[in-house]
């Protein structure tokens, strides 16, 4: 079976407001809230909080 994979997204609400956007295979797509800035949102994406988010979706061991 393939693993489902997810897309993540940074978007610009307003300044000092960032999100980012999972899309999901054959699923809604999710939002993540509460990033300052591109920074803050980008250290999510390449930190374990991704991981642990992941997981908390079951879609990573």
């Amino acid at each position: 079976m393939a693993k489902t994979k997810v897309t993540f997204r940074t978007v610009r609400v307003s300044d000092g407001d960032w999100k980012i956007l999972a899309d999901y295979p054959e699923s809604e797509q999710r939002e993540i809230t509460g990033f300052t800035s591109k920074a803050d949102a980008d250290d999510w994406m390449n930190g374990d909080r991704k991981i642990a988010w992941l997981r908390s979706q079951g879609y990573a061991k």
